[in-house]
């Protein structure tokens, strides 16, 4: 999505970023953002087995975190609520990882891109 990028929560906030949203689990004192949604974040047991005790690949992870987070439907209504925000302003959802290649918060674009399309389908 065009209005929705991704960005490192160790990476100095800039005016590009627009809102920042922080889709972390756990989060810090010192962490710079505007707004956190941790039901977006990976559960527990899903992130320590794919960071921490590297037990499952990438693509495991991608389908359990769909099933376990992007299928609830309170997420579902939060997906929407990010489209609708990204129509009018820059949105970037932060997390730990470095790049968004491997994280979840690609993933959650993915979502919305789907939604969208859905939408407008």
């Amino acid at each position: 999505m065009k209005n929705i990028k991704t960005k490192s929560i160790s990476v100095p906030r800039s005016k590009e970023d627009g809102l920042r949203i922080c889709v972390m689990r756990r989060i810090h004192p010192e962490y710079d953002f505007d707004m956190w949604i941790p039901i977006l974040s990976p559960p527990n047991k899903l992130l320590e087995a794919y960071v921490i005790e590297k037990n499952i690949s990438w693509s495991r992870f991608t389908v359990e975190f769909k099933r376990l987070v992007l299928k609830k439907k309170k997420v579902g209504i939060i997906l929407n609520e990010l489209i609708r925000l990204s129509k009018t302003q820059t949105i970037t959802l932060l997390c730990g990882e470095k790049s968004a290649k491997y994280c979840h918060r690609r993933l959650i674009i993915e979502a919305c891109e789907e939604r969208q399309k859905e939408i407008k389908g």
